[in-house]
């Protein structure tokens, strides 16, 4: 009956809406990239076995230079305490962290600033590498955390390390000179796994190597019409490597029809697959400070595709009332622009498409994109429907880091114009509406390679023209894997 073509991270868009979005929905969530992680090649060192972090140069960093021991020593810890952070388990204070900073051609570098950090960005401690280009934190909890490499004229450098035994080896971290880089922050960036907003998609992409299931439950109800719908897609997305996100998603539908769209007495269900949607996203910037409301955002652009699976145009029964319709039966293009801007503890996001829909013929019964028009008995049409401009927007206020606990206050809405930007005049009817969508959030388990999040939130209409005012309890459960800590490319 309906086919939210562009919704909370898949692009809402009612193909019937007799019953709009509503929706209780578990989703995993799709722990958005978060920040980049270095990538890694080994030293030649015999010293150093582990892999190296690559630096590109920051010329507006302050050169600190290690004179003496004092200056290597770790500095008193700041901030919150190690074991109340993340993945950093209370056990006794026996762990350290050390490594070697070199530049690309394994020289060691003197003077280097390393922070010690949380891995959702509070500093700790910090110190500065000796002439052999060692640091050390000792005394730590056991668990991961964030160290952050610094130095004028290069590029500042992260990397998720776990504090281990004093007989482990040290952390190689090469740095690449590039007097042209960007200047360098003296924090980590703040980057944890949230569910995020309901129907707003998120600008960040999958690194290489890191997926995640995603799926989704939306129960859209309609009181005036006596219609729900449990419209449920199921969402897997892949990291490609250089900034690419590839997203596939099938949809599955319940429909549910009573007074006064089915007789008194009477009640009609079906079930059956909505579209079929696929996604490739490219990340053209990631966000430039995290704590920081002015720096740039990330951005990001995708390319749709909506390829209708299910039942909707010629076959519809008349004693089914609309349940037998699945999608809106048109093969879907659209181009979406997403921002997400990180400024702790706060995140917003923005969202803005346009969705053009293929003609297609649709016969007796079919219901249009409003939810109110039906193509009259015994009549078949060539319908065309006008383009669809599709906004969401959110802001996020994350309460507790460790557990991604928070809450969201969305708005998101859709318009659908009298004319196709390729096919000309259309003869589906235009409508538009606006929902406001609060929600609350949180995640766990979050075991570093694996992270769940969950996000229960309810569709509330604001205003709409030619459309039903639709109810939408949403809910949202998010499975990723490998994506502990800051992730990107």
């Amino acid at each position: 009956m309906l086919d939210h073509r562009f919704c909370a991270r898949q692009r809402f868009r009612g193909g019937r809406f007799d019953f709009l979005l509503a929706a209780l929905a578990f989703t995993v969530l799709a722990s958005h990239p978060l920040t980049a992680l270095a990538e890694t090649s080994p030293l030649s060192n015999a010293q150093n076995s582990a892999p190296a972090i690559r630096l590109s140069a920051d010329p507006g960093l302050a050169d600190g230079s290690a004179s003496s021991d004092d200056d290597v020593a770790p500095q008193t810890f700041a901030g919150r305490r190690p074991d109340a952070q993340g993945d950093i388990i209370s056990t006794p204070m026996s762990y350290r962290v050390t490594g070697v900073v070199t530049d690309a051609s394994g020289l060691p570098i003197t003077g280097a600033r390393v922070t010690l950090e949380t891995r959702d960005g509070w500093h700790l401690t910090h110190s500065f590498t000796d002439p052999t280009g060692y640091f050390h934190f000792d005394a730590l909890a056991q668990g991961d955390y964030l160290v952050v490499v610094e130095k004028v004229d290069y590029e500042t450098e992260n990397r998720v390390v776990t504090a281990r035994a004093a007989e482990a080896p040290p952390v190689a971290i090469a740095l690449v000179y590039d007097p042209a880089a960007t200047k360098g922050k003296n924090r980590a960036p703040w980057a944890i796994n949230t569910s995020g907003p309901q129907y707003t998609g998120t600008a960040d992409v999958e690194p290489l190597g890191s997926w995640y299931f995603e799926p989704w439950v939306y129960n859209e109800r309609t009181p005036s019409q006596g219609t729900s719908t449990y419209y449920m897609p199921e969402r897997i997305a892949l990291g490609l490597g250089h900034n690419f996100e590839l997203d596939f998603w099938q949809t599955v539908e319940i429909n549910n029809a009573g007074y006064p769209t089915a007789p008194r007495g009477l009640h009609a269900s079906d079930w059956g697959f909505g579209n079929a949607h696929i996604q490739l996203k490219y990340e053209w910037m990631a966000d430039q400070d995290t704590y920081n409301f002015f720096a740039w955002p990330t951005i990001s652009t995708s390319a749709d595709l909506y390829i209708p699976t299910g039942n909707f145009t010629t076959d519809l029964r008349p004693d089914a009332y609309n349940t037998d319709q699945f999608s809106n039966g048109t093969v879907d293009e659209a181009i979406n622009v997403l921002i997400r801007k990180r400024f702790k503890p706060f995140e917003i996001y923005a969202e803005f498409g346009d969705i053009v829909a293929d003609p297609t013929r649709v016969g007796p019964g079919y219901g249009f994109d409003n939810g109110i028009a039906q193509v009259p008995m015994g009549v078949y049409e060539h319908m065309v429907d006008g383009n669809i401009v599709w906004f969401g927007a959110a802001l996020e206020h994350v309460l507790n880091s460790e557990y991604g606990l928070g809450y969201v206050l969305e708005l998101t809405g859709a318009e659908q114009s009298g004319s196709s930007l390729f096919f000309g005049h259309a003869n589906a009817p235009g409508y538009s509406y606006l929902w406001a969508v609060p929600a609350i959030e949180f995640n766990w388990p979050n075991t570093g390679n694996l992270v769940m999040t969950w996000g229960f939130g309810v569709g509330l209409p604001v205003a709409q023209s030619n459309f039903p005012r639709t109810y939408t309890p949403t809910g949202t459960v998010t499975i990723y894997w490998n994506g502990g800590g800051p992730r990107g490319e």
